[in-house]
């Protein structure tokens, strides 16, 4: 196969540049090649323009070139990026009233073009972001501005319609799903936002430049020597796509790869037996989960939600799959989030679920399915192919399922695919799905599970509506009360919980597996964790 050749060629020229690099060293590994970072992932970016993809590698790759106007560090703290600071009430940056936002930004920024960068970046984002032409993915909080001025090149006045407690966690920053980076307006200007130039190359601000892309097969980077906050050190950064994660072990072994992106926690075992590597866990935002189309029959009906819900054996996932690298959870919101509650973990109970559906009036057919009103429990799975737990999980449900009478196929996608646009989640072909996605910073998660937020206005592929559960966000967003904003999700969770919205499987740590000569790498707990690529070094 093609991508079997590329790979087998990648390892023999990566192999021949680890034979050069094996003398004067300084300590380091014999196959470590000086300031050259080579990383590995499943897929490559769907786009090369951040506004329009939601694959995390995206998010990963774009932190390369592109810049924010806040980001989290490896400790939780948000700090400015191209802002100099994090606007907040007591600084002055947040208006008493929570409906202005007043960012002062870094001077002396150039685009990686030369170009001088300017609040007129911002705006333009803006206005790429909430065009309704454009196929951006994601407008929660931008979509509340109202008016966005720049007194000076350097100050960035926003206002919104209301207040809006979350957005500065929101705006332009890499905290949770969607997060999007500034991109530069004279590019903006000049091509087709949704299949033009930006969806070809990649011009920035960050530590990194884009100099080649060999679709399906690799993508490199070299050090941008005139980045804002200083220059970078590594020399360049090669990334490889190997779509399967025990071949990428495999890499691994063999030391072709320094970094792997993604590491699947069913193979943490195996990581630990990797020679020259350092392989430990780190915290991160993401839950695995499955979610629901509430729009098939028989998954718009709570009982049934709730039954399917208690059908999984969590803990045995969680040993067996994960190897205790994850944990229950607790709750539908981040453990950092404002609000969060540890909740009992939803328990593995077969005699319950299997009640709630004969009390529901399911009823089992011939070959033990359920039925009722003509409607039979079976559904499809949609899983990522060659994605580890997240493939092997479904196999396991399959088993407890037929126990309560429901059946369970499993339909494989490619990362790609199930992600993309016209993929089954975002057309809502799809029945059940599971994958990780990575928890808002803010509490707030009506872009989610609201009954205005179906895709593509917001988030709410699951087409779960709730009037109750509307108003308590809507009330959590109107003051900026902690105490008060707390109580209200609280509530507003509960309703989540109790309703199976969608299936947490379990809270992840984030798995990390990289050669043990890098220096500096410390990811942060947000969908967008590469915050300091420009102090890594190898």
């Amino acid at each position: 196969m093609r991508i079997v050749l590329a790979v087998f060629a990648g390892m023999l020229l990566l192999a021949g540049c680890s034979r050069q690099a094996v003398a004067g060293h300084d300590g380091r590994h014999p196959w470590t090649i000086p300031h050259v970072l080579r990383i590995a992932d499943l897929a490559e970016p769907d786009s090369l323009n951040p506004y329009l993809s939601q694959m995390d590698i995206s998010y990963d790759l774009s932190s390369l070139v592109y810049s924010y106007l806040i980001v989290a560090n490896d400790r939780g703290k948000l700090i400015g990026d191209l802002a100099t600071e994090v606007p907040t009430l007591r600084n002055g940056g947040i208006s008493p009233d929570g409906r202005t936002y007043t960012y002062h930004l870094r001077r002396g920024v150039r685009w990686q073009d030369g170009v001088p960068f300017t609040a007129q970046d911002v705006i333009a984002s803006w206005k790429a972001v909430v065009n309704p032409h454009n196929l951006t993915i994601y407008r929660e909080g931008y979509d509340r501005v109202t008016s966005i001025a720049a007194p000076n090149p350097y100050t960035l006045v926003v206002h919104l319609r209301d207040r809006y407690p979350p957005f500065v966690t929101q705006f332009f920053a890499p905290l949770q799903e969607g997060g999007k980076p500034i991109l530069p307006a004279h590019i903006l200007a000049r091509t087709n936002f949704n299949h033009g130039e930006l969806s070809r190359r990649m011009i920035g601000t960050g530590p990194f430049k884009l100099v080649s892309w060999k679709h399906g097969e690799s993508m490199t980077f070299v050090r941008n020597d005139a980045y804002f906050r200083g220059r970078p050190a590594l020399k360049r950064i090669v990334f490889r796509v190997i779509p399967q994660a025990q071949t990428i072990l495999t890499q691994a072994r063999a030391h072709a790869v320094d970094l792997i992106v993604t590491p699947v926690a069913v193979l943490y075992p195996q990581y630990q037996t990797l020679r020259g590597y350092t392989v430990k866990t780190g915290a991160w935002n993401q839950q695995a989960l499955i979610v629901l189309n509430g729009g098939k029959p028989g998954l718009n009906d709570a009982d049934v939600r709730r039954a399917l819900s208690l059908a999984i054996d969590r803990p045995t996932l969680i040993r067996d799959l994960t190897h205790d690298v994850d944990e229950p959870t607790h709750d539908i919101i981040a453990p950092t989030a404002l609000g969060y509650i540890r909740r009992p973990a939803i328990p593995y109970d077969i005699a319950k679920a299997d009640t709630l559906l004969a009390r529901d009036g399911w009823r089992r057919g011939p070959d033990g399915i359920r039925e009722k009103n003509g409607v039979r429990l079976a559904y499809t799975i949609a899983t990522i192919a060659g994605a580890g737990t997240y493939e092997q999980i479904p196999v396991i449900m399959q088993q407890d399922y037929r126990k309560i009478g429901v059946e369970l196929s499993i339909h494989a996608y490619p990362y790609k695919q199930i992600f993309s646009t016209d993929g089954p989640i975002d057309r809502y072909t799809y029945d059940m799905a599971i994958y990780g996605s990575t928890l808002s910073w803010d509490p707030d998660s009506h872009v989610y599970f609201g009954c205005n937020q179906w895709f593509p206005k917001g988030q709410n592929f699951y087409r779960y509506c709730n009037r109750e559960y509307d108003a308590l966000e809507r009330a959590g967003l109107a003051t900026d009360d902690r105490v008060r904003r707390a109580a209200l999700y609280a509530r507003a969770d509960a309703i989540l919980w109790k309703t199976a919205a969608y299936m947490p499987l379990f809270q992840a740590r984030r798995v990390l597996v990289y050669n043990s000569d890098l220096r500096n790498y410390r990811p942060n707990m947000t969908a967008t964790p590469w915050w300091n690529a420009w102090q890594w070094d190898i």
